[in-house]
This record gives C-alpha cells, structure tokens and sequence, in this order.
C-alpha cells in the first residue's frame, strides 16, 4: 500500500527527495564503487546531471525526479522508489531548511577513492567528535593528502554550516586569501591583515564553518607568508569559535608542534601510502586481474603512494604488456613528471645540511646508523646539526626510519632517494664544469664532502654512483675524460687535507677504468 501511495505521488510531482533510509541505502552502493559522495565526476557524468544536483540530493532536497532516478541508477539501484521519501513528508507548504553555504572552489573531482578508513576515521573524530579547530594532513608529494581530505569532507560536510575551499598553490598572501574568504560571506573591504583576521574570527564563532586550506607548503618559503600565516594560526587555534580550518602541507607547518603543545584543539595526521590491499585494488582499475606476478612487491617499491602507481601503470601496460616482473628487472624506478617535479622542489628547498644529510643516505642506499652517520660528515662536529637535519627529513615525509636492537637506522624513500641521486650527479658533473672553466678548485663542494664509493654488499653495488657519474662525465668530455680529471687532480696537489677532503678519492676512482 506504502508503495502504491509513492509511486502515485511521485506521478503527480516532478521532484524527490531521499528518505534517510534511502541515503543509507545509497552510501553502501557508492561504497562498493570506490566513490565518493559529491566528489567522483563519473558519478554525476554517468547520471547525466551535476555535482551541485548531487549535492543536493545527498542534503534530502528535492531534486528533478529524472536527475533523481538516474543517481540512483548510477550505483547499481533500480529500485529508486526505495530510497525516495514518504509523499506526507513532501509537503509543499513545509519551507526547506535555509541551504549550507557551500563553496569548493578548486577542489579536485575524484576517479575513484581506496581505503584510507582509519585515516577519515580518525580525522573525523578529531573534527566532529573533538572539536578540533586547526589539524594538518602532513605527507610527501602523490601520497594522496588533496584525496583524502576531499573524500573527509565529503564525508562530514553535513556537520557544518559552512564548507570553503582554498588552493594556496599559486601563493596567495594572506591578505588576498582573507579577502577571498571573506568576500564568500559578504562583500567586504580588509582594511589590513589585523582586522581581516578578526573578521574571519568573527564567521568562524557565528556559524560553524569548515575551511580547507590546500597545499599550504606553497607559502612556506616566502618569509612575509610564514610570518602572517603563523598570526592566523596563533589567533584561530588560541580564540574561542566552533568551526576547523583543515591544512594540507608537503611539510610541517613552522611553530606547528609549539601550538599543538599548547592547544588540545590542534592536531596534526602525518598520511602515509596505502594499504597493500588498497593500493593492489588501485592497480586493479588500471588493468591488472591482481594476480599477476611482482604485483606486491611494486606496490612496495612505490611505498603505496597512489600519484605514482597511477604514474606507472600506463608504462607497465604499453611498454611491458603489463609484465610486472619484466619491469623489475629493469632495476630502476621510474617517477612521472608531476610527482618528479614535486619531489625535486621540496628536495630543492632543503638547506645546505639537510641536503647534505641527504646525499650521504642516497650514497647508502641501506637504512644507516646515527654513529655511522656521523663518521662519515667532514665539516659537521656539532651533533645537533645532524639531528636536526635528520628531524627535518623526517618532518618533511622524506625519511625512512627503521629499528635494530633499539637502535634507529635512516633511509630515504625510494622515490626520493632517486632524486637526490640525480641531484648529486648533475651537481657533480655542474662543479667539474665549472673548476675546469675557472681553474678554481674552490667549486669543488659534493665531490669535497661526500665519498661516492660506499663498501659494496652482495646485493648493492659500491661503485653505482661512480659508474652514473663516469658515464655523465663521459657525454660531456668524451675521449678527453681522463685528462680532464687529471688535470683536476693535479691541482689538488698541494692542498691541505681539509681542503682536498673526498675530492682525491673520487676523481681517482672515477679514473680507475681508464
């Protein structure tokens, strides 16, 4: 009888909503999609509709009964009358609720989405359950901060008033970030950082709004943005209000940890690659059954970071015909452009030690002692540069940290350990080019400070480095190699020990095949 008196009175509006059963019904479906509520384009593509349509259904608004129909088709359910509202719940002259204020800006649309449900878990209590007012998603470059934090939002959208969204990639200050912000509730004029500031105080404590600021490290590097940036922190973390700003970062957010120390309602998720099973179903919707072989052991090669799996199935499917282990014999690892890119800038912004620090676990390649560390650094007899460089990598997700005995080995990613090794080659090739243009053995630097010829072991080659460089030098020089370094070596003669450091050792094994 219930449904007769439905379809009936579906017949005779043009417009549905979804029951709360109905939306029950419908986030199980979507689950077993791998897609997220608002955010998976193909969802609203494959129903013919938009996201803002989405949106709405998934709010109980009444939507277009074709529009309706086909969203719900979409996840496989044919029978939309089960999710539809009771018609005495749909009475025309009861008001809708004032709708959310809603802006995504430049939020990206979601493929798919794998796992990470402990991490949404875990965020979403911090968020709805806590209250937390600041809390960074912090992790390396393609590991998926961007995705999760829209399938989290998407997930607790609902519990706001307010949902804003903010790209800071292309390094806005705080005073053009403020004013967009601001502008989205009401025209508004920022006299200066200060008032703009108070204003957002002010939304903040009136309705209870959840602002995603993305790709936060773009600022991290202009001094004048760190400054104002830490102000905004110090005033929203420290003030009463009821809402949360949400911060993705490559890296830790300056004066983070003594705000966090200070403030129960501030919280940073360092995000880490996926699961084995998560990234084994990722390489699923590339091609792959999942029982090929060598499968687990890419996924653990990449560290289950998702941009570079993705980066690397295209390549394994064409050039390999989708032959994992043929692809592993290759003995190398292939990293896409765009992750390239990302890595390379945050390696670039290193400091002199940390990059040091760096190079010396790129020479390794093995997890490293602190001890051995240390034995092997020229020019850094204070302890606490070491460690600092050390808690540095690892605050930027670059870091690898294993234990024996109780005692901490480092290592870099594989993915990063691959770029440090090619800047320390192209630094390498750039000093010989430039001692030989000034016959100034003063721009010898990495070839000073680090030993590129580590002790072999039966499973990595000590000489790898040296044979890189050889050939890279080689390209460069040709049949005039060996005299180039010789002439090099020559002028390192009469220099102290201190001056020469590695840079004999080096030059001497580059030449050993010659």
């Amino acid at each position: 009888m219930a449904d007769t008196i439905l379809i009936a009175h579906a017949t005779m509006t043009n417009s549905l909503s979804a029951s709360t059963e109905g939306l029950t019904i419908v986030d199980r479906a979507r689950k077993r999609y791998g897609w997220t509520k608002t955010s998976t384009a193909c969802w609203w593509e494959d129903a013919h509709t938009s996201r803002a349509t989405l949106r709405r259904f998934w709010r109980g608004e009444r939507i277009q009964k074709d529009a309706f129909i086909s969203i719900c088709q979409a996840v496989g359910i044919s029978d939309w009358q089960a999710i539809a509202q009771f018609p005495e719940s749909l009475n025309p002259n009861v008001p809708e609720l004032q709708s959310p204020l809603i802006d995504w800006d430049e939020a990206p649309d979601l493929d798919h989405f794998y796992g990470r449900i402990q991490s949404l878990n875990q965020l979403e209590e911090w968020i709805t359950k806590d209250n937390c007012k600041l809390v960074a998603i912090v992790g390396m470059g393609g590991i998926g901060k961007t995705a999760l934090t829209v399938a989290l939002c998407d997930r607790i959208q609902s519990d706001f008033d307010c949902l804003l969204w903010r790209s800071l990639t292309y390094q806005p200050s705080l005073l053009t970030l403020l004013d967009s912000i601001l502008n989205t509730f009401e025209p508004t004029v920022i006299q200066d950082i200060h008032s703009g500031i108070r204003q957002l105080r002010h939304y903040l404590q009136q309705r209870r709004c959840l602002l995603v600021l993305d790709g936060f490290d773009s600022v991290l590097h202009q001094k004048d943005n760190i400054e104002d940036y830490s102000k905004l922190w110090q005033t929203l973390s420290r003030k009463r209000h009821q809402s949360c700003i949400l911060i993705t970062s490559r890296e830790q957010l300056p004066g983070f940890d003594a705000i966090a120390a200070n403030s129960k309602g501030v919280r940073c998720f360092r995000l880490q690659g996926l699961e084995q099973a998560d990234a084994m179903a990722l390489l699923q919707t590339g091609g792959f059954t999942g029982q090929e072989q060598g499968l687990s052991a890419l996924c653990q090669l990449y560290r289950g970071n998702p941009l570079a799996l993705k980066t690397i199935i295209p390549l394994i499917q064409s050039i390999f015909a989708g032959n994992v282990t043929a692809f592993r014999l290759q003995n190398t690892i292939v990293i896409g452009d765009r992750l390239q890119a990302l890595l390379t800038q945050q390696f670039d912004r290193l400091s002199e030690s940390e990059r040091s620090i760096a190079y010396w676990l790129a020479i390794w390649q093995e997890p490293i002692t602190l001890c051995r560390l240390q034995s092997h650094l020229l020019y850094a007899s204070d302890p606490s540069v070491i460690l600092t460089g050390i808690a540095a990598l690892e605050t930027r997700s670059l870091l690898e940290k294993r234990f024996s005995a109780d005692t901490p080995s480092f290592t870099l990613q594989p993915m990063v350990m691959k770029v440090a090794t090619d800047r320390l080659i192209e630094q390498a090739v750039r000093e010989i080019n430039q001692v030989i243009q000034s016959d100034d053995i003063s721009h010898l630097h990495i070839l000073r400070t680090h030993w590129l010829m580590r002790p072999g072991t039966d499973d990595i080659a000590g000489d790898r480095l040296i044979f890189q460089l050889r050939e890279q030098l080689f390209h460069v020089y040709g049949d005039s190699f060996s005299q180039t370094l010789l002439q090099i070596l020559f002028r390192l003669q009469d220099c102290s020990p201190q001056v020469v450091g590695y840079a004999r050792c080096n030059l001497t094994a580059l030449l050993q095949e010659f």
